[in-house]
């Protein structure tokens, strides 16, 4: 009779859209995911899956024997979190962070994880894309900046404060401003964005200023963005923890420190909207603990 092992082979390949990649997962050689597969398809009776040289196509049929698996998966995951020592963590996990917010402030508590739960393999791939993580294979993502709108399941960990920021040389060429409106049409530098006009919203206490800036680069990496604005090609609205240490040492400056923008959200997005494995909850719990303790 098939297994639980069988099951979970149907949903990553499906999931994955090889046989390949679903092996690579599953830890185990293509021919034996190739194998649970057949025997799938000779218990339940009929093809479930349409195999070409270059795709993966689900029949009619295993499309519903596949909501069915992906009910017991679920239900068989929660009988086993529930009889297990929950202090010990086994299997595989699969971790996406943002390349510069990973290295400088999650560095430390990927780190203890690790070291907490010794009896789990952990695997971290830094990456600053908005990744499809069922196709690639992700438990767990970090992410920080705008929500995102799709069809994970997120749960914010903390929020970071943004400050807005220019080189002294900047500062020296175009002065300091006073109120936000001497910032509009400004040069910005904007991480994560799309080139064109940006508009930021900034509150001092009960007033509210919206500033037009003109993009002057767009990239999707911080550490990039930072050196950028340390250059002098612009203004920015940067996390606390990228632009802090660079205002400290005289690299940047912060300008209208008494104007705040809304802080940016710092989430964990999980592969599974119906069921999250508990590895991936503990991790999400080790981050959030570890940024309350970090002040971020």
């Amino acid at each position: 009779m098939p297994s639980m092992q069988h099951l979970d082979a149907l949903v990553r390949v499906i999931d994955r859209g090889s046989f390949t990649a679903a092996a690579h997962d599953l830890g185990v050689r293509q021919a034996t995911v190739s194998r649970w597969i057949a025997a799938l398809e000779d218990e339940v009776g009929a093809r479930l899956l349409d195999r070409t040289t270059r795709a993966v196509r689900v029949t009619e049929v295993g499309a519903r024997f596949e909501a069915r698996a992906r009910d017991v998966l679920a239900a068989w995951s929660a009988a086993l979190d529930e009889v297990r020592d929950t202090g010990r963590l086994t299997g595989r996990l699969r971790v996406n962070v943002p390349v510069v917010f990973g290295r400088r402030v999650l560095a430390g508590p990927i780190r203890a994880f690790a070291a907490d739960h010794p009896n789990l393999a952990l695997e971290v791939r830094y990456d600053d894309r908005y990744i499809d993580l069922v196709e690639e294979g992700v438990d767990v993502a970090i992410r920080v900046g705008r929500r995102v709108d799709v069809d994970y399941r997120a749960r914010t960990l903390a929020t970071t404060a943004r400050r807005i920021v220019a080189s002294p040389a900047w500062v020296q060429q175009h002065g300091a401003p006073a109120h936000p409106r001497a910032l509009d049409g400004a040069p910005a530098v904007i991480h994560a964005g799309r080139p064109g006009p940006v508009t930021w919203t900034l509150r001092h206490g009960g007033d509210t200023a919206e500033v037009r800036l003109q993009c002057a680069v767009v990239t999707n990496h911080s550490g990039a963005a930072l050196d950028l604005v340390e250059d002098g090609h612009g203004v920015a609205l940067l996390a606390d923890w990228l632009v802090d240490d660079a205002i400290r040492a005289g690299r940047l400056v912060q300008l209208l420190p008494t104007w705040t923008a809304p802080d940016a959200p710092v989430q964990a997005l999980f592969g599974s909207a119906r069921y999250v494995p508990r590895a991936a909850r503990a991790f999400a719990d080790a981050v959030a603990d570890a940024l309350r303790a970090g002040g971020a």
